[in-house]
């Protein structure tokens, strides 16, 4: 792969909607920067749960405080990311390249496009994270092969009725797999191409570089091989496959990942692996005696060993300070401390592995090849084994289950059933339902299914319909639409 083919600030629509003023010195990712800044769907990310779903209080990280933090340290990593690629003395240039001035303008920008995807990188999560991500796809793998088109060809749910009229037979094999292998990611790809109806079609028209940093899993879902890491899930959807092949071939990827969206892993990882655990002892779910025993399994280790020395340190300074809240002190501390000695890591990881990211046969996260893999894989057995399964998280998560699993089988008939001659202007169930859907999405919906190939699109593009209305929703509205729908 090649630097000046990588970061190429393309787009598919070139020309500006609002005529450049004489003062508008922005770069082409600094205007992406801005775009994102100034979304709806940002806004929405201060009501999503980054681990805590369904909180009362404020303390917990939301989606947006997390993402604020990934893009400060995804910032941090661009910067030294610069370096690296310059003390390699920007070996990665194509042989055709015209300007190598402006290729090194556009490796100084690195910073910035990494500060924006990191804004962007969890917008397209549905409500209640990563868990809502497995509810939606689980909920596919179980349900399209026993919901049925009856004789009135009307979906119903219906189990042992001939194969052919199931839901998961009339979808082309391609458009099921999407649906069961449902992924946040490929929902953010849909989202900034085609909902995010800023002007036109292109959705939010961003560059070619910044959307490629954000696809960790360049393959389509009929291509998923769980054993490699950047084909272990799927990167977009088949109705966004043709906007892919446009940015793969652009940027030279060969459908390999780009190099930036490893710098942008590691500081997803730096950011939820370090504030998971200090709103988790902001909780009381577990205590810095636990965390230190934790530390304790590997203290060998050298940077290990430098976390629990400082542990040390900082209650002591805090017993001198009479500190009033001992623990919280050395925990906030902790963690600003491991978040740097991760950062510093990943930058010599980086700058190790650099020739075979460039490659692209590198295929593992950055973090786990580096010499803070130990302090990693410690905060995440106390993520397992302390946190994702406390009381008051798996309250919340099987709410959760209910919500989502709710507003699928809900939504589904009612969309696919819904029928314009039949249902519009009337109050039937299936039309209340659709006309609750976001406008744009369902002007989406409908302007794709005017160009649809067959009857299966039609189907699948209505099945989307409701995935995007449900992604879209942040954790309190999903919960607000459930006890609407079940009356509560």
């Amino acid at each position: 792969m090649y630097w000046d083919k990588l970061l190429t600030p393309k787009r598919h629509r070139e020309t500006p909607t609002v005529e450049k003023t004489a003062s508008d010195n922005r770069t082409a990712f600094k205007k992406d920067f801005d775009t994102v800044c100034n979304s709806t769907i940002l806004r929405r990310l201060q009501d999503k749960a980054q681990v805590f779903p369904l909180e009362d209080g404020d303390y917990a990280r939301t989606r947006l405080t997390h993402s604020i933090e990934v893009m400060s340290i995804a910032e941090s990593l661009g910067m030294q990311a610069v370096n690296v690629i310059n003390n390699h003395n920007v070996k990665y240039i194509s042989s055709d390249s015209s300007n190598t001035t402006d290729v090194f303008k556009l490796i100084n920008d690195i910073p910035t496009i990494l500060k924006t995807v990191a804004l962007l990188h969890d917008m397209g999560n549905p409500p209640f994270g990563h868990l809502g991500e497995q509810i939606i796809g689980d909920w596919f793998r179980d349900n399209l092969g026993i919901m049925t088109f009856n004789s009135d060809k009307m979906l119903v749910f219906k189990n042992g009725g001939d194969a052919k009229d199931t839901l998961e037979f009339k979808l082309n094999g391609k458009y099921a797999e999407d649906l069961k292998h449902f992924e946040g990611n490929a929902q953010l790809f849909r989202l900034v191409n085609k909902l995010s109806l800023v002007v036109d079609e292109f959705g939010m028209n961003l560059t070619y570089p910044v959307m490629s940093t954000f696809i960790k899993y360049p393959v389509s879902s009929t291509k998923i091989n769980v054993n490699k890491l950047i084909s272990k899930k799927m990167g977009y959807f088949s109705s966004e496959e043709k906007i892919y092949d446009v940015i793969n071939e652009e940027l030279g990827l060969n459908s390999r990942r780009h190099p930036l969206a490893f710098l942008l892993e590691a500081a997803d990882d730096i950011a939820y692996l370090t504030a998971d655990i200090e709103d988790a002892h902001h909780k009381g779910i577990i205590s810095m005696r636990s965390i230190e025993e934790y530390f304790k399994t590997c203290e060998n280790d050298e940077l290990v060993a430098t976390v629990i020395k400082s542990m040390k340190e900082y209650k002591l300074k805090a017993e001198n300070m009479n500190y009033n809240d001992i623990e919280n002190y050395v925990i906030h501390r902790t963690r600003v401390l491991i978040k740097g000695l991760m950062i510093d890591a990943v930058h010599s990881a980086f700058d190790e592995h650099y020739e075979s990211i460039m490659r692209g046969t590198f295929d593992s996260e950055l973090i786990d090849v580096s010499c803070a893999s130990k302090i990693a894989n410690i905060l995440r057995r106390i993520e397992k084994n302390e946190i994702y399964y406390s009381p008051q998280i798996l309250k919340n998560k099987t709410k959760a289950f209910s919500v989502l699993k709710k507003l699928l089988e809900t939504y589904i008939p009612a969309v696919v059933n819904w029928n314009k001659n039949v249902d519009f202007g009337k109050d039937t169930s299936n039309n209340l339902l659709y006309q609750s859907i976001s406008k744009n999405y369902r002007y989406i919906c409908e302007n794709a299914n005017n160009k649809a190939q067959d009857e299966s699109e039609v189907i699948y593009n209505k099945l989307l319909l409701v995935t995007d209305q449900i992604s879209g929703m942040t954790d309190t509205h999903a919960l607000s639409v459930y006890k609407t729908i079940t009356a509560n």
